[in-house]
């Protein structure tokens, strides 16, 4: 077994460890949320971090940029890796200064009942709202990159490790506030923003005061390396926007089209069927980077072993959403409460269900064509499907009366466009690095 292997099972195990924790943390966070804020409440805190997830992605792929760029580094060992890092936490910094500033001012043009469709909350309150949760978020945002530092030194089980750590704060936090609290969503929102930022703060202390080499400095920011990053990140934006829009606009859609009320519906379920793309995530995200060393290396065979690897881990996949949507009712019952159960039909566990698995495939061929840097293919097919989705998702509520199911079976079809073309380029490009060796 070759080193590259080794530190793969070395993470899976310890992201798998990590993960099965996060998983627990989250489900009881989940019910704890709903029973603290209420059904339509939840729906409004869904939302906004629905909403702010759109502002976030607007970083023009800053993030990944670094991540494929230090990830080269150090497979180079060049040096260089610092120089990255410490540019990309001062695009960052400067970019999210800028959009709170913009945000502040336009935030009053916007009338925010109608957006989240709700009388519940004044304009004002729900306008405070979103500048409390965005300023948390940004700031988050920043101290964040050390995630992508950790995927591209082949670490990602730190991320699973720090979204733990989070989760954990913030469950904390919240079954203090049901015990010696009224229900405040201003009190959600503090929260939760802190449970991140404190987060991201002791795991980056931890990590850079044991990778010195990695560590970012005022020193290292150069210049020359903004465009470099800015110019891998476009590519990245533009998927970011369109995975953007055909997965998270689906609370939007369905806060206009279906109410508040179906919001708690989709999380839970989504949650539930989660579970699948946590696994997934445990084995999918350290491949990445380490897609982007075996490229440069023109390591093909590697490669090839892991994408068929990963093609057959789909049945199992499927193996386990069967026996999800068998006990679905059940087991959700157990979870949060038999009226929310209830409002869950069989055909919304089989929708999810399929919806969960395209979202996987398209991941496993995304995530190869995004560590060797071939994004065009993934870009057209991705931007084709993020403009289909919307009208889709209307036509199917509207005028088939499918209800929430028309939301999944859209974001279906938006996802199989790639679905299909993405492995007949990972095919592509696996015999032109076989005949590159």
């Amino acid at each position: 077994m070759n080193l590259r292997n080794i530190n793969l099972f070395k993470q899976l195990k310890l992201s798998f460890g990590y993960k099965v924790g996060t998983i627990i943390v989250s489900f009881f966070l989940l019910k704890f949320m709903i029973e603290y804020l209420g059904v339509v409440n939840y729906g409004i805190w869904s939302i906004i971090l629905s909403f702010i997830t759109w502002v976030l992605f607007f970083d023009f792929g800053i993030a990944n940029g670094v991540k494929n760029k230090v990830a080269e580094s150090l497979s180079l060992n060049n040096n260089e890796a610092p120089l990255y890092i410490s540019t990309g936490y001062m695009i960052l910094s400067l970019f999210v200064l800028i959009v709170y500033i913009l945000f502040y001012f336009i935030s009053y043009y916007i009338n925010w009942q109608i957006f989240f469709n709700t009388n519940s909350f004044s304009n004002i309150d729900l306008q405070n709202l979103m500048l409390i949760s965005l300023f948390f978020i940004l700031l988050n945002f920043v101290l964040s990159i050390v995630n992508a530092v950790f995927n591209a030194s082949q670490n990602a089980s730190l991320i699973v490790l720090n979204q733990f750590l989070s989760q954990t704060i913030a469950l904390i936090i919240l079954y203090l506030l049901i015990i010696y609290s009224d229900t405040n969503i201003y009190y959600i929102a503090v929260s939760y923003g802190s449970s991140l930022v404190l987060s991201n703060i002791v795991v980056s202390i931890w990590f850079y005061r044991n990778n010195r080499i990695l560590s970012p400095s005022i020193k290292y920011i150069d210049r020359k390396k903004i465009k470099e990053i800015l110019a891998l990140g476009l590519n990245f934006f533009v998927l970011q926007i369109t995975i953007l829009i055909i997965i998270n606009s689906d609370k939007i859609i369905i806060t206009q089209l279906l109410g508040l009320e179906c919001i708690a519906s989709y999380d839970i379920l989504y949650k539930y069927f989660s579970i699948l793309l946590i696994i997934h995530g445990v084995v999918n995200t350290p491949l990445w980077s380490i897609y982007t060393e075996a490229y440069s290396k023109n390591d093909y065979n590697w490669i090839e072993s892991t994408l068929l690897k990963m093609i057959k881990l789909m049945f199992l996949y499927a193996g386990i959403a069967y026996f999800m949507y068998i006990f679905g009712a059940e087991i959700i019952t157990l979870w949060i409460n038999e009226e929310i159960s209830r409002r869950l039909t069989i055909s919304n566990y089989i929708y999810m269900s399929v919806m969960i698995l395209f979202f996987i495939w398209y991941t496993i061929f995304a995530y190869f064509t995004n560590g060797i840097g071939k994004t065009n293919i993934q870009l057209v097919s991705s931007v084709l499907g993020a403009v289909i989705n919307i009208p889709l998702s209307i036509y199917f509520v509207k005028y088939i009366d499918m209800g929430l199911n028309g939301i999944l079976l859209a974001t279906i079809i938006s996802l199989s466009i790639f679905g299909i073309l993405g492995p007949i380029q990972a095919i592509n490009e696996l015999k032109l690095m076989k005949k590159k060796n």
